[in-house]
């Protein structure tokens, strides 16, 4: 699996805009082929700060969705940013959820 995340400070002028946008981005990019999520957030303690975040399948989904219309738009969005986004790549090699809690906390 793959998480993309784009952390990207809007100016406040720009922050309808560029919220509207991604809004409108979500469910498409979600029905994309090897999408596992898609979800965008903004910083509770910065309303400037937002964070875009997606999951995929492989190597190749995220690929053919770096060539999509759809990053494409995206690419349109961090045009209007004041500052370069903070984009990362991260490959999971495995996951665990409640269980890896349990097990810690029962030792």
């Amino acid at each position: 699996m793959i998480d993309a995340t784009i952390k990207m400070s809007m100016p406040l002028d720009k922050r309808r805009e560029i919220l509207q946008t991604i809004q409108t981005l979500l469910d498409p990019i979600r029905n994309e082929p090897g999408c596992a999520s898609c979800y965008c957030s903004v910083d509770t303690e910065a309303d400037h700060i937002l964070i875009f975040r997606q999951e995929w399948n492989t190597n190749e989904d995220l690929a053919t969705h770096l060539q999509s219309d759809h990053f494409g738009v995206l690419l349109g969005v961090m045009k209007l940013l004041s500052i370069e986004p903070e984009i990362r790549f991260n490959s999971i090699a495995t996951t665990s959820g409640v269980e890896a809690i349990t097990k810690a906390r029962t030792r």
